[in-house]
């Protein structure tokens, strides 16, 4: 028979309160019954006080900030956000085209020279561009999940300088298996370097200033192979031959040299997550209590190990399913085709400049829209994606009018418009926790480099029609716009359930509540 005492101690230890609970609860069972109810009343009183407090403090939105959010602000703020700009974003745009630039340049020398000298007749570049690959699959995560334990300016600026010193090492490689293993090491060190200027955007920008913000930096991405084309050209006709060395070698040294002021600049100008932040040469003690006070997510720094737990958690929300396949289909339109700017050909180019000048355009208007929504910058992207390919495919390869089809080449741009708008979304909904930021961040990305390896996608010498790639890429864009419904469909249920935007910020947002 058990007696009434041990059913109270059970039931209070169990958490299973049944209706004869308070017939048996002894006296201080009660009062800390009653005592935690109250607590959770205060609590939820404190948060009700903090959501009225924010709604009357937060300022409004006038037509200035349509043009940029420091025209909206007060002069502290501004003067804030001013220096985050000529800091931040210099330095994650200029290294982000540095590492694109090195990325894309094998592509460059391959036609310049190196394939003759180092006798690269088979698939060697194929293979040295699908060992880059999945190096840099490989790193993402695990650096992404790095940089939140670490000095961010240090870390950022050893990987970029890490490169460099293996892009150099280009310009001295004398067989193929040198090539593989110096490819392997570029792409290692590059994995981790996009997520990770992203990541830091995102701790550091309102979801209204951040669309703009990553979109600076993504057109890096096209500025990179853009500039690598004339690079290209401008030191092979200069320097082949000089000091014996091969216009092809002399690129990897320039690059290198490039890339070398970049990692010096990230070290200086690159500013520490909000929580590890101190006042230096660019920031006051004031700017860094207004970079903490606007981003109350990041005012505790992360220490300590990763918890397998976490990464289960992180595993049960749609985010770490959807955001991949979505950027990893994203991928295969809409960028830079790197097989294109291989060629020294001025033409190709134009693709890279309509794609610059439409992202831009695409991220000002997401952020000028009510709620800074990103859905339909992204649905734009995908039916672009769908009318160009389209009418590629109905279109004979070689008509007699060549500047029709030239024509829809440069439209096919309009596709990759949406690259920042989604790095943008990703961050804004996981801003509540940022390891699982980082995580999805690097997964994602992660994934659209994996779907894009040369060797996964197609082989050069099984390389698909015209027709056959347009009906491919047509699938993909119509599985890349069912997931784009799916999330839309997905924030809008939780719009309805607690009444808030999904690019609410606050920190007592139930969408943003951190979990327990």
């Amino acid at each position: 028979m058990v007696q009434p005492q041990e059913k109270a101690l059970k039931t209070l230890v169990s958490g299973d309160i049944g209706t004869d609970v308070p017939m048996v609860l002894g006296y201080h069972e009660k009062t800390l019954q009653e005592k935690q109810i109250h607590v959770r009343g205060e609590s939820e009183s404190t948060a009700s006080q903090e959501r009225q407090l924010h709604t009357s403090t937060e300022p409004k939105r006038t037509w200035r900030s349509y043009i940029w959010s420091t025209l909206d602000v007060s002069k502290e703020e501004a003067r804030f956000l001013t220096k985050l700009d000529l800091t931040l974003i210099s330095a994650a745009a200029l290294g982000v085209m540095c590492r694109y630039l090195d990325q894309v340049n094998i592509n460059n020398a391959f036609n310049s020279g190196m394939k003759e000298d180092l006798s690269l007749y088979g698939r060697e570049l194929n293979y040295a561009n699908a060992i880059w690959s999945a190096a840099h699959v490989l790193g993402q995560i695990p650096s992404n999940l790095l940089l939140t334990r670490v000095n961010v300016p240090l870390y950022i600026a050893f990987l970029e300088l890490s490169w460099t010193v293996f892009t150099f090492a280009h310009a001295g490689v004398h067989n193929v298996t040198q090539l593989y293993v110096f490819r392997f090491f570029v792409g290692l060190f590059e994995a981790g370097h996009f997520p990770a200027v992203m990541y830091v955007c995102s701790s550091y920008y309102k979801p209204h200033e951040l669309a703009r913000r990553n979109t600076l930096i993504q057109v890096a991405t096209g500025i990179g192979p853009l500039f690598s084309g004339f690079l290209m050209a401008a030191v092979y006709a200069g320097l082949d031959g000089t000091a014996g060395l091969a216009g092809w070698r002399w690129m990897y040294i320039v690059c290198g040299c490039i890339s070398f002021p970049s990692a010096v600049w990230t070290y200086l100008a690159l500013p520490q997550l909000p929580a590890r932040a101190k006042k230096n040469w660019i920031f006051t003690q004031e700017e860094v209590e207004i970079a903490r006070a606007r981003m109350p997510e990041e005012r505790k720094p992360l220490t300590g190990l990763f918890k397998w737990k976490d990464i289960k958690r992180w595993h049960t929300t749609w985010h770490a399913f959807l955001f991949p396949l979505f950027f990893a289909f994203m991928s295969q339109f809409g960028q830079s085709g790197q097989s294109m700017i291989s060629q020294i050909n001025l033409i190709p180019l134009g693709i890279n400049i309509v794609t610059i000048f439409c992202t831009l355009i695409n991220a000002w208007v997401s952020d000028s829209l009510p709620g800074s929504l990103r859905w339909p910058g992204i649905l734009f992207a995908c039916v672009m994606a769908i009318i160009f390919p389209t009418a590629l495919a109905a279109t004979p390869v070689h008509p007699s009018n060549r500047g029709q089809r030239w024509t829809l080449y440069y439209l096919t741009s309009l596709a990759g418009t949406a690259a920042g708008l989604t790095w943008t979304w990703v961050n804004e909904v996981n801003r509540h926790d940022p390891e699982k930021r980082a995580y999805v961040g690097a997964l994602m990305n992660a994934f659209g480099k994996f779907e894009t390896a040369p060797e996964i996608t197609y082989c050069s010498p099984f390389l698909p029609s015209e027709t056959d790639f347009s009906s491919i890429h047509l699938y993909r864009v119509g599985t890349n716009f069912h997931l784009s419904r799916k999330q839309t469909a997905v924030h809008r249920r939780r719009e309805l359930c607690y009444g808030w935007s999904w690019s609410c910020s606050s920190s007592y947002c139930p969408s943003y509540a951190t979990p327990t």
